[in-house]
This record gives structure tokens, C-alpha cells and sequence, in this order.
């Protein structure tokens, strides 16, 4: 069937449309794998894209060099309703050299004046260029990111992060804070960094955060953080950490209504001043590290169960669950620990300074006891087990 000139004039008016909503960065300037800085024909690129109410910015294959503006503000500011694709792996994001001798540089975020929603970073390979080995206090550039969202006066909302390798930063690869909500990070791959990998923080209101599918791969630097580390919550709420392959730590603490799940960690999971926290089906195998594997603290509403826990001669506890301490005299409250995998140098499980705690289907193995208590209002099948023998609950 033949379509009316008027149709077809309303699709390829359309279609033209559709396709100049791509910003190729190419064609304001920037130059791919030469040592021209690249910087200022990316920002055009991103404010033609906001000036036309949004769009894609295309970064094709090749790598681009940036360099530090504007203080403490994101070097690429991405306003609402942008999506920053690559082509992958080969589409390369990377800072000048000169990072490794100054602080804050952050290679993209929302403006400084206005925040942001509506933003996709995909596809991408973002490339911190340090050269520092490992943390040290007062000469370790620790504030230069790979992603930096983050806003004490306007909101970011709905940002996602899909396949995105982000390496060789001297501070956080991923970093989401203040005013932000509604953010995922998914498939997503780290290395090298130095400080955290995905580090998120909150303020009032922040809310709804999901990182999921996400790895670090083997380190050339020593790490000074975990690849997922939560805390300067400040009331945030709804975070969802699942799925992923840390070769580092899960660290999450100030969150009412958090879930980690399903994650495999060599390392640890630490966690303080949570509400309403679920930690089920994880695989935790500590690594070097001494203390407990599992440490969490001054937690209301706490639910631990299908874990498995593998300490080392260097990790004397499994679980450690506590509070009331000179610091805070909240306890470690309404605690339910059940159907766990559980091996530890000494003790399986630690209470210290918690109350209304439920115990049960976990099997323990540590040789000096299973289960030590200092606590209020316990339920245990363990109780009366003797040391060194593993409990089937």
C-alpha cells in the first residue's frame, strides 16, 4: 500500500529528528589515540546535547584525553536527559598525566548549578592515568573519580550505569552521594583503585539505589577500600547490592532498608548503624585480613540467613553481631540468624551487647565454641552445644 506524501514526509521529518539527537564528539573537535587534550570539544559536545533537551554524546573507538576544570565540579557536567554511550572496552575516557600531582579531579557528573536526571553512561572505559601504588595519608590524590555525582543544593535523579570498566583512579572509580536517587550500576567492571570502587553516601531523601552484575578484576595497586562501600548515608534508604564479584569488601553502614545478596566477597562484610538490613546467600572467604568476617553493628532489624562464611587461621570469629558501646549505646537489636554456613579459627558466632536475637538451622564449625554470648532474650537450638563440633541447628 502506497502511504500518503504527508505520512511520508511526517516519518522522514522523524527520522531526521531521531538522528540528530546524536552528539558524535568527533565532530566538535576531539581527536581519538594523539596527546591532543580533548576536554573542550567534549564539553561542547555535551552542551549541544543539552541546549537540543537532550540526546546521545558518542564517543567512538579510540582514546581521549581530559583535563581538570572548575575547581571541585565534574570535569564533563551532564544535564538531563543525556546518555554518554562508547563502543565498549575501546572507547576510552582518560585523564592527562597531570592527575597524579593535584586533587578533585572527577571526570563525569551532574553541573554544579542545577543537578541532573535522566542519564545513561554506557559502553564506556573510563581510565584514571594513576600512578600511585597504594594509600598514603597526605600525598595520595584521593579525591580524583571516575564518576562523581554529587549536589548539596539540587537533585540527581535516575542514573544508570551499564558496561562501564573504570580503572587507574587514585580516589573512587564510582562515587554517588548527596541528593542522589534512583541509581544503578549494572555490569559493570573495576580495577585499580585505589580508594573504593563503587562508593555511595546519601543525604535526606536519597533513596533507591541498586548495584548488581558488577566485578573487580586483579589489582596491580593495593587498595585502600572495598569495591562496594556505603556510608556518610545520612538517610538514605532502599539499597540493593547483589550479584557481584568482589575481589575486596563490602563495607555498607546508615542504611534503613538495605539487601546484599547473592555476592561472592574475598574479604569481608561490615556493616554499622543499619535499620531493616537482609543479608542472605552470600559467599564470604576472608582473605589476609584478622578479625571477624562478618562484622555487624548497632543494627535494628537484622535478617542473616543462607550465608556461606569461610574464616581463615586469621579470623578468630564467623559472625560478629553487637552494640551498646561507649560510642553508642545502641544495641544490636530483633536479630534473626538461620540456615548459615559458618567456619571460624574460634568462635562461630559472637553476640556482644545484643537483644531479641533468634538462632537456628546453622550449621558452625570453629574449635573453641560455636556460639558466645553476651546478650538479652536469646533463642538458641546452639546453646547447649559443645565446643569444637560442628551443629547442624
Amino acid at each position: 500500500m502506497k502511504l500518503p506524501t504527508v505520512v511520508v514526509l511526517s516519518i522522514v521529518t522523524l527520522t531526521l529528528s531521531l538522528r540528530a539527537k546524536e552528539f558524535d564528539i568527533t565532530q566538535y573537535g576531539a581527536t581519538a589515540n594523539d596527546d591532543t587534550d580533548d576536554t573542550t570539544a567534549i564539553e561542547k559536545t555535551l552542551s549541544a546535547c543539552g541546549e537540543a533537551g537532550g540526546g546521545t554524546v558518542f564517543i567512538p573507538a579510540g582514546t581521549f584525553i581530559l583535563s581538570r576544570r572548575n575547581g571541585e565540579s565534574p570535569i564533563l557536567e551532564t544535564a538531563p536527559n543525556t546518555t554518554i554511550r562508547g563502543e565498549g572496552a575501546a572507547s576510552i575516557l582518560k585523564f592527562d598525566p597531570l592527575v597524579n600531582q593535584s586533587n578533585f579531579w572527577r571526570m563525569i557528573g551532574a553541573p554544579i548549578d542545577g543537578g541532573t536526571k535522566n542519564v545513561v553512561i554506557r559502553d564506556l572505559h573510563l581510565d584514571g592515568s594513576n600512578t600511585h601504588p597504594k594509600y598514603v595519608k597526605g600525598e595520595t590524590p584521593e579525591h580524583n573519580a571516575g564518576l562523581w555525582f554529587y549536589n548539596k543544593n539540587h537533585v540527581i535523579e535516575n542514573v544508570t550505569v551499564m558496561n562501564v570498566l573504570a580503572e587507574n583512579f587514585s580516589g573512587d572509580c564510582m562515587a554517588f552521594s548527596y541528593n542522589c536517587r534512583a541509581i544503578t550500576v549494572r555490569d559493570s567492571t573495576l580495577r585499580n583503585f585505589i580508594r573504593q570502587g563503587i562508593q555511595m553516601g546519601g543525604s535526606p531523601g536519597s533513596r533507591d539505589y541498586l548495584v548488581t552484575g558488577c566485578r573487580d578484576l586483579e589489582h596491580a595497586v593495593q587498595p585502600g577500600g572495598s569495591t562496594i562501600h556505603v556510608e556518610h548515608a545520612r538517610g538514605l534508604k532502599n539499597v540493593i547490592i547483589e550479584n557481584n564479584q568482589c575481589r575486596k569488601s563490602i563495607l555498607a553502614g546508615g542504611v534503613d532498608g538495605m539487601i546484599i545478596r547473592g555476592n561472592t566477597v574475598t574479604g569481608k562484610i561490615v556493616g554499622n548503624g543499619n535499620t531493616n538490613l537482609v543479608i542472605h546467600d552470600n559467599i564470604v572467604k576472608s582473605n589476609t585480613k584478622s578479625g571477624a568476617v562478618v562484622q555487624l553493628g548497632y543494627t535494628k532489624g537484622l535478617i542473616f540467613r543462607g550465608n556461606i562464611i569461610e574464616g581463615t587461621e586469621n579470623n578468630p570469629l564467623g559472625l560478629y553481631v553487637w552494640g551498646n558501646s561507649r560510642y553508642n549505646d545502641q544495641p544490636g537489636e530483633d536479630v534473626t540468624i538461620s540456615d548459615n554456613q559458618i567456619t571460624a579459627a574460634e568462635t562461630a558466632i559472637s553476640l556482644n551487647g545484643t537483644k531479641n536475637v533468634r538462632i537456628h538451622g546453622n550449621t558452625l564449625k570453629a574449635p573453641r565454641q560455636l556460639l558466645h554470648r553476651r546478650t538479652e532474650d536469646l533463642m538458641s537450638d546452639a546453646s547447649e552445644q559443645k565446643p569444637g563440633k560442628s551443629s547442624d541447628e
